[in-house]
């Protein structure tokens, strides 16, 4: 039923005809939504007043609150346009739309019912009233032939000129023969017409052409260029044409290029089902076999992939998919072009209405967009098979590569690496697993926690491949404040292999591995770019994270046959990162990064985590401390070597040389051996942090190497839960570790305690409850005696003592009696200082330094002072 409205309406019944053929296109197109949304409101609310009709305008009144604003709406220079009295562009697009729906009415419901009427009074028909032909608002008059229509040819969808072929297929369609001659439609003068629509399913949507059908069979289009001129139309016939664009209208259809689209893929099903019934009450309607198929709805696609080697390839298939709808089988090339657009539901004519759910819809489009990643046409990575594991039985595989998936899944013993007897059996294990990971054309991920070895494992497997197949180069890439790790940790177990760390001028046959930090990598891109390395490994693999960081895009450079991933950080529920870790490990594991981003946007996220961990699982191995906690000694010690930052290395050597200076001159008086004292608590001060030192301003500059790496350990176990003790003698020091960890983890699980604490118990008391993640930082004069923090896992030594025994003490507070688990403690040595050299006497000459520097108080009994001061200095 129409709306009824009060408008007032102003127009001549001559200019009817030319007002219904403009609003019968689809004029909406030329509004925002927003202006549609709020335009249709104003219509339905009854707020247009007045509408007049003059020509080529058409003026509109509204009422919108106490203001009347208007808009004049133009039909002229070959386009829509209007222009308002407010300044409120958005208001002025509104009224017009308003306008425009009070316009389609005045056609649909005024002109239809008084048409008839109107040429009985006054003599005169329609068509002498009206005389233009029917087109979408917004055509140039002048792209309309005249009612002679001569010279004009017929189009192609596309607006080309129509080919004969196509004009075969529109006469086929229409079942008759077209006007001749290009020019408009000829009609007999006794010629009494039907409207005909005929409806026929396409990739965009249900299509529907009007034809007019005359006594003698012959068909003509009802609308475009070749279409039968309003001029010549009966009133009935007229009201036909306007019923059909009215009804068009409600029912979503769209006017492009001479016909009618319901785009909206949804809609269809309820139109054929619903609404078509009705029109074929006022209309004679024909449709081509494949529009049944769509009043089907949605039909799911049934999706098998079939997976074969590759011939003459150890380490490839191929992979056919094999896409059923119903008990059809659907053709390949119209499932390629249904997966090349932008949603999962599309229309296949042959098929109807059909679905890809999105995770098979990404992953096809993962594999077939392979070359992305460098594969070639069916050369896919055997790796890849593992993302096809969501299609579970579904998949169809070789029988070679079904033994190679069971190898590679299989549990074995390993390896014994009688070369290494240092190695505990897990980390046996893991170097193992890698190494059969690599047989089978794979790489890995090792995400042992923290202080179960994940160095001396990868050293492990590039000594294995070094020794065994064939050397080749090897690369080690990981921050910075890591690198004295992996120097001294190669010294210590496998001092065979040349290490190296990279730099601008480095020759890289001059040494078998070459470490280099993630900045030196991106500094020294071009020095890389021609070597290939047997294996690459990426420490802290985290520092990939980013997919568009510059580190990111350098690492993906590296020419590797094999790549190795560590980090101790629980990333498989930080799905992004994951998936740039895994880019760079097996490209394409996890699809593209735009198909990855949008299942982020479109899943769950425990189903995505879940789906993630089951392609990841077979090349990630992560061991917690409690899993191995049988093969673990009750404390576990690791030295982690710090590299002193310039303004530390500076401050450090201008006292180291007055130190020696001071010893060179030194006396028998005990004075002299106080000075040389004090220097060495300054070279120890400067081997933590320049800012301890009284004459040094380090405001804006880098001065401490150490707390740099315990800030990247304390932000990685924070990720994992864990709790931490640090112990310094320095008290300055404690506050600027607070001051640095606190800007990477947050201040509120953070606890101290020192020699200023007033009521020791209230912060041992909340670090030993709290759940979770916690860091208790403490002076060596408030935790030697008498706490008791037995919830930590972590230990870290920032300023290593002397005295060996008060490290013990120190470390005591955790592994006390009724403790369950293991402690790992970790001395942070300074790189070539004084800190490192009393490491190496602790182990040498360790009851000469007990009895030396356990009581320094009464050095002046001690005859070998200088020299033992000496071996220190080094």
């Amino acid at each position: 039923m129409p709306i009824e409205h009060s408008t007032k309406k102003i127009y001549a019944l001559s200019e009817m005809g030319v007002w219904a053929g403009r609003v019968m296109g689809d004029w909406e197109r030329r509004f925002r939504e927003g202006e549609i949304a709020y335009g249709r409101r104003l219509y339905k609310s009854g707020a247009v007043v007045e509408l007049e009709l003059a020509g080529d305008e058409a003026r509109v009144r509204a009422r919108i609150d106490d203001a009347s604003p208007y808009c004049v709406i133009e039909f002229s220079g070959g386009g829509l346009h209007w222009r308002g009295s407010t300044s409120d562009g958005f208001v002025s697009a509104a009224i017009a739309a308003a306008g425009l729906y009070e316009i389609e009415e005045l056609a649909a419901d005024y002109l239809v019912s008084e048409a008839g009427a109107a040429q009985e009074a006054s003599g005169r028909s329609l068509s002498e009233a009206g005389g233009g032909e029917p087109r979408p608002a917004g055509e140039s008059d002048e792209a309309e032939a005249g009612p002679s229509g001569a010279g004009v040819k017929a189009l192609s969808d596309s607006g080309a000129p129509e080919t004969a072929a196509e004009e075969k297929s529109r006469i086929s369609e229409g079942g008759g023969e077209a006007a001749a001659g290009g020019a408009a439609a000829d009609l007999p003068a006794d010629s009494s017409m039907e409207l005909r629509l005929y409806f026929s399913s396409e990739r965009r949507g249900l299509k529907l052409r009007a034809k007019w059908r005359d006594a003698h069979g012959k068909e003509f289009p009802a609308y475009g260029k070749k279409c039968v001129p309003l001029s010549k139309l009966e009133s009935r016939e007229a009201e036909s044409l306007i019923r059909l664009a009215n009804m068009a209208r409600k029912a979503g259809f769209k006017y492009e290029n001479r016909a009618y689209f319901l785009s909206e893929i949804l809609k269809i099903p309820n139109f054929l089902k619903n609404q078509l019934p009705e029109w074929e009450r006022h209309f004679c309607v024909r449709k081509d076999k494949n529009v049944d198929m769509l009043a089907l709805g949605e039909r799911i696609v049934q999706l098998r992939p079939d997976a074969r080697g590759v011939a003459g390839s150890a380490s490839d298939f191929d992979v056919r998919w094999s896409p059923r709808v119903g008990d059809t089988e659907m053709d390949a090339e119209d499932f390629r072009k249904m997966l090349g657009g932008a949603s999962s539901v599309a229309i296949v004519p042959r098929y109807g209405i059909v679905k890809v759910s999105m995770k098979d819809a990404s992953f096809v489009r993962g594999v077939e967009e392979a070359r992305e990643f460098g594969f070639e046409k069916g050369m896919i990575p055997r790796y890849m098979l593992l993302a096809l594991s969501d299609f579970g039985s579904r998949m169809e595989m070789s029988g070679e590569l079904s033994e190679w998936m069971e190898s590679l899944l299989a549990d074995d013993s390993g390896d014994g690496f009688a070369e290494a007897p240092f190695l505990r059996a897990y980390q046996r294990r893991g170097a193992a697993w890698a190494l059969k990971l690599y047989r089978h054309g794979c790489n890995a991920l090792i995400a042992d926690e923290m202080g179960l070895g994940k160095t001396v494992q990868a050293l492990t497997i590039i000594n294995r491949c070094r020794t065994r197949e064939g050397g080749g180069k090897f690369l080690v890439v990981c921050p910075a404040s890591v690198i004295p790790v992996w120097i001294s940790e190669t010294k210590k177990f496998y001092p065979d292999i040349a290490c190296g760390v990279l730099g601008a001028h480095s020759r890289l046959d001059s040494a078998d591995l070459w470490i280099a930090s993630y900045n030196q990598l991106r500094r020294n891109r071009n020095l890389l770019a021609d070597a290939q390395f047997e294996l690459a490994v990426l420490d802290e693999a985290q520092f990939i994270k980013n997919p568009d960081a510059k580190t990111t895009v350098a690492c993906s450079s590296i020419n590797a046959r094999r790549r190795l991933a560590l980090t101790g950080t629980p990333v498989e529920n930080r799905l992004m990162d994951m998936w740039s870790v895994f880019r760079w490990l097996m490209p394409g594991l996890l699809g593209t990064r735009r198909n990855f981003e949008a299942l982020l946007a479109s899943d769950s996220s425990s189903d995505m985590v879940k789906s993630v961990r089951r392609q990841i699982s077979p090349f990630v191995l992560r061991r917690m401390k409690s899993e191995v906690a049988a093969e673990l000694p009750e404390k576990i010690y690791v030295d982690l070597a710090c590299p002193m930052t310039p303004l530390q290395q500076a401050e450090y050597d201008a006292i180291l040389g007055r130190t020696r200076e001071c010893l060179n001159q030194m006396g028998a008086n005990s004075g002299s051996r106080i000075t040389v004292l004090s220097l060495l608590t300054r070279l120890r001060q400067a081997a933590c942090d320049a800012a301890l030192l009284p004459w040094v301003d380090a405001a804006g500059r880098e001065s401490s190497g150490k707390i740099a790496v315990m800030s990247d350990k304390v932000e990685e176990l924070f990720q994992s839960g864990k709790k931490i003790l640090i112990f310094s003698q320095f008290t300055k020091f404690i506050d600027l570790i607070r001051s640095a960890v606190s800007a990477r983890v947050g201040g509120e699980n953070i606890f101290e305690l020192t020699g200023s604490t007033r009521d020791r118990a209230k912060p041992v008391g909340d670090f030993q409850s709290r759940k979770g993640s916690a860091l208790m930082l403490v002076s060596l004069r408030a935790g030697g005696t008498g706490i008791t923090l037995t919830s930590a896992d972590y230990v870290f030594i920032a300023d290593p003592w002397w005295n060996p025994a008060v490290e013990e003490q120190a470390i005591d507070r955790v592994h006390r009696i009724g403790r369950r688990g293991d402690v790992f403690v970790y001395r942070l040595v300074a790189q070539d200082s004084v800190e490192q050299r009393v490491r190496a006497l602790q182990g040498k000459k360790r009851m000469l330094f007990e009895d030396l520097l356990g009581g320094l108080k009464d050095v002046s009994a001690n005859s070998k002072f200088a020299e033992t001061i000496r071996d220190i200095l080094g």
